[in-house]
């Protein structure tokens, strides 16, 4: 998709959910009831901010696109300041504040897990090549000892035969 048309999809989804926040913010008993579309918000600011990262790093971007991408990112932020002002009339000043904390720390704790699942792949891949690096290992030495026996009975085999032949 190109970079224009996905963040106006994000920015259109952020617009759905933040017309649904809207419409059922005095009617909704906790913040619970509109966690959904918080958490939409989010990830399309997130997505938002990622496109504009890739745009960043692509040398041949149109003029227009840049524009679009940075008007859209401010309309979203307006729109996520309105929310917010919204959510701490309703539920107490530091409610938006405790969401992004609580955003933020699923966010590292995500990262976290994601970095420890690395670390295990790279330790049991490690493992793993241990492994086989100490079967091979085993493996070559019985190799050599068994070629020891073959070459050890063959000599005695062929100085047998030249006693008997002589």
């Amino acid at each position: 998709m190109e970079p224009v048309t996905t963040a106006i999809a994000a920015v259109t989804a952020a617009s759905n959910a933040i017309a649904f926040i809207k419409a059922r913010i005095n009617d909704v008993q906790s913040v619970a009831d509109i966690s959904q579309q918080i958490g939409t918000l989010f990830d399309c600011q997130k997505k938002l901010n990622e496109e504009r990262n890739k745009q960043a790093g692509v040398g041949d971007i149109k003029f227009q696109s840049s524009i679009d991408a940075v008007l859209e990112a401010k309309k979203l932020q307006e729109q996520m300041q309105e929310i917010k002002t919204m959510i701490n009339l309703r539920f107490g000043p530091d409610t938006w504040q405790e969401i992004v904390n609580h955003h933020n720390q699923k966010l590292r704790e995500q990262k976290e897990a994601q970095k420890r699942a690395r670390q295990e792949a790279r330790r049991r891949a490690k493992e793993i090549e241990e492994t086989i690096k100490t079967t091979l290992l085993v493996a070559g030495i019985i190799a050599v000892t068994i070629a020891l026996f073959v070459f050890l009975f063959a000599t005695v085999a062929q100085s047998s035969a030249e006693e008997i032949v002589l």
